[in-house]
């Protein structure tokens, strides 16, 4: 339970630029739904090109922010475990705005 509000600590650095990121992906496919016919392909493409701006996203918080991992390691969490982690929970929140956007619009 303590990792993961370390997880959460550290990804409320990074949410706006993943939640624009995403928001900004599923906009350009005009906000597909689970019940859309476009929507298999828009995952696909969402996940490779989400992966792809998460890598740089890391690359760039890490590059200009060495000194800051020092304290996710105290609580034993690696620079690929909290990556993997932040990207799994980003992912996860996405999810659940899909959820909600189909319930709610159809």
């Amino acid at each position: 339970m303590r990792k993961l509000q370390v997880v959460s600590v550290f990804y409320r650095k990074i949410w706006p630029v993943t939640t624009a990121t995403s928001l900004l992906m599923w906009g350009i496919a005009e906000f597909p739904s689970l019940k859309s016919d476009i929507f298999p392909s828009f995952i696909l493409a969402f996940l490779w090109l989400r992966s792809a701006c998460q890598a740089l996203i890391w690359y760039l918080f890490r590059s200009s922010n060495r000194k800051g991992f020092i304290f996710y390691h105290h609580f034993g969490l690696s620079e690929v475990k909290l990556a993997l982690l932040t990207y799994l929970l980003d992912l996860a929140v996405f999810a659940l705005w899909i959820i909600l956007a189909t319930i709610i619009f159809g």
